[in-house]
Parts: C-alpha cells; structure tokens; sequence
C-alpha cells in the first residue's frame, strides 16, 4: 500500500475539488426548460419587473434575455436574476431600454448631479460623469468597494438612462 504525503494528500484534494466545480451533474445544473421557467418565475415575482416584457430563453446553458423596461435598473435586476438560476453557463442581456417619454441628456445630468450631492461618499469620491444619448459614463475613486455599484445602480433608476460604463478607482 503506498504512504501518502502531504504533499499527495494537497494535490489529491486539489484534484477532487477541480472535479467537483468542473463537472455539471444533474443535481447542480438544471435541464433549460428548468431553467427557463425558474427564471421566468422570478422575473414575474419581482416587484419591478412585473410589468415589463421580457423574454427569456436558455439553449445549453446560455441564457438569453430580451424584450422592453422602462428603467436600466430594471435591464440590470433582469440579468442578475437569470444568474440565479443553477448552472447557468453565460446571460446575454440584449433587453432594451425604452423610456415611456423622451428624456434629455440635460435632464439626465441634473437628475445624477442630485444623487451625488445627496451622498457623502459620491461627493468625496470626486465622481465625473458625462452623459450622451442616454448612454452614462462614471468615474471616480472610491473608499468602498460597493460604492461604484450603489452608484451605478441609482443612476440606473433615473427614467432615460439607457447604458452605464462606470470606471472607478479605489483609494488605498
């Protein structure tokens, strides 16, 4: 019988948890039509999202969302619910965002302006923004990491915004 060292026993163990994450069984991945459904279930459960039309449909494992909301915070909680769902390989969101009424740049701008100067973390973080065509640029360098995200996701309930591409730096 041979002896195993430690060194043998960490790779071993190395090896079987490799295997473990790797391997899609049964009991982790859902089948699509599973998956389909759960994830349809969710998005009808979700305050928000109830009365939008959005379209789910999940061939091996992709998930592909599509359809209208109002808000891009709507597009955002309609990605994160489809990663929910176990075995889940990639989400494409290709859900546009139609607002009920055109909305100005301007308008935009002043809206982001009232939820940096309403947040002490925004204003220390000195955030920069630009907006064009509905499409929000961010920046700034922020003390937490979950500053940029709470940002991004209330500049993404501002009706008009159709994009955000935020860059965010941290101090250290």
């Amino acid at each position: 019988m041979m002896k195993l060292t430690q060194t043998n026993k960490t790779l071993l163990m190395v090896m079987l948890l490799m295997t473990l994450f790797f391997q899609t069984t049964p009991a982790i991945a859902l089948s699509d039509g599973l998956m389909q459904r759960e994830i349809k279930a969710k998005i009808a459960h979700t305050k928000l999202l109830r009365k939008t039309q959005i379209e789910v449909r999940v061939v091996q494992r992709l998930v592909v969302l599509t359809g209208q909301v109002r808000l891009y915070e709507q597009k955002l909680i309609g990605g994160r619910i489809a990663w929910t769902a176990a075995g889940v390989f990639e989400v494409e969101n290709d859900i546009q965002v139609v607002p009920t009424v055109p909305v100005s740049d301007e308008a935009i701008e002043l809206n982001i302006r009232k939820i940096i100067k309403a947040d002490e973390r925004f204003i220390a973080a000195v955030v920069e923004f630009s907006v064009k065509n509905g499409e929000v640029r961010l920046s700034g360098k922020f003390a937490n990491l979950h500053d940029p995200s709470r940002l991004k996701h209330k500049v993404a309930e501002i009706e008009g915004v159709l994009d955000i591409t935020m860059n965010a730096d941290f101090i250290v």
